[in-house]
């Protein structure tokens, strides 16, 4: 399926998306800095990244730093928004294409069926982590969490409009409610994680057809 390309070699394609994208929106010393902190990231968690590393990597002055951040904090945190934001366009882009392809309840079972093996795929071990840590960190910090949860909104309001726009189709039940069905897709998609660090794992295609019968069964008409 074609929307599979707005997935493929995630997370390492956040940084050149965001390169692309930022660097015409935000001072390019700030988009340099956020691309460093992004990359850095994919190899360790935020609280063992110390300011000199990030420095070190971009080249940029501690002075230019903080004159663009308040903090290393704020640095970590627009970084790992930004990472969020970066599946968050891939899966706005996923659902889109594959709406545009819909001319029949059989492709949308088919497309749904696709994008469900390849966003739950186990390769994606490592950004289900990634996602639930940048969750979780939101909690106690209120900047972050504002942050965060715009980005989150646009994930939830596609998935909406998914879900409006099949039921204009004819193809979704009515019986439901858009938003809590757009929830209930992304804790079945995260909550994957669950099974991620055990050693006696599922079998994924089990995984996969469970959620199958709970598209057909739940939202399909």
């Amino acid at each position: 399926m074609s929307a599979f390309r707005h997935f493929e070699n995630f997370p390492a394609a956040a940084v050149m998306e965001f390169n692309r994208v930022m660097a015409t929106r935000i001072h390019p010393t700030k988009s340099l800095l956020i691309a460093t902190t992004i990359e850095i990231l994919d190899e360790k968690l935020p609280g063992e990244i110390a300011v000199d590393e990030i420095l070190e990597k971009s080249g940029i002055s501690k002075g230019s730093l903080y004159h663009h951040f308040e903090d290393l904090g704020e640095l970590l945190e627009v970084a790992q928004v930004e990472r969020y934001a970066a599946w968050v366009d891939r899966s706005v882009s996923a659902i889109v294409a594959m709406l545009a392809k819909v001319k029949s309840r059989e492709d949308l079972v088919n497309g749904l069926k696709l994008i469900t093996r390849f966003t739950q795929d186990p390769a994606y071990s490592k950004t289900r982590f990634q996602r639930a840590r940048a969750i979780a960190a939101a909690e106690h910090n209120p900047r972050f969490a504002k942050r965060l949860a715009e980005e989150q909104k646009r994930l939830t309001d596609a998935l909406i409009d998914l879900i409006n726009e099949a039921r204009n189709k004819g193809f979704y039940a009515s019986d439901f409610d858009a938003h809590a069905g757009a929830v209930l897709v992304q804790a079945y998609t995260l909550g994957m994680i669950v099974d991620d660090f055990v050693d006696d794992k599922m079998d994924p295609e089990e995984w996969y057809k469970l959620i199958d019968m709970v598209v057909d069964r739940v939202f399909l008409v």
